[in-house]
């Protein structure tokens, strides 16, 4: 495939600014419209809490954090495949193995925290990033 390496690089940069996005989008419920900020796609967190305003306050920060964590792993992404990874084809790795990390951790939460929902997030980013490195690896060895 003569073009692999771009395509390679390219689904890695959209996933990145997509991630950034997301992320921008979950920060902005949880710090700026809490109410806006559904708990299962149901609740509010003043809705959970029932009136604890300190929990409430709690419940979004926890997702203000994790979208910091987001916005951060978006930025990296981003930032190496448009950089380094564009220009010599590397540390395709590194991005392999924060991705497996990433699904690892959201895995987890169906056997320690009973919770099924959003386990499916943990494979759309891990299936592009294994297709862009597959493709930076065929591009690597057609050169």
């Amino acid at each position: 495939m003569k073009h692999a390496h771009t395509i390679s690089w390219a689904i890695f940069a959209l996933l990145g600014a997509i991630t950034v996005v997301i992320s921008l989008t979950s920060l902005s419920a949880a710090y700026l419209n809490p109410d806006a900020d559904l708990i299962g796609g149901r609740f509010t967190p003043a809705e959970v809490a029932n009136g604890d305003a300190e929990l409430a306050a709690a419940l979004s920060a926890r997702r203000g954090t994790a979208a910091a964590f987001g916005l951060s792993y978006g930025i990296l992404l981003f930032g190496i495949a448009w950089g380094p990874y564009r220009r010599r084809g590397r540390l395709f790795k590194w991005l392999l193995i924060a991705s497996l990390v990433n699904a690892g951790v959201i895995l987890l939460r169906a056997p320690i925290l009973g919770v099924g929902l959003g386990l499916v997030t943990a494979f759309v980013p891990l299936a592009l990033i294994v297709i862009a490195a597959a493709l930076g690896v065929m591009a690597k060895r057609q050169a």
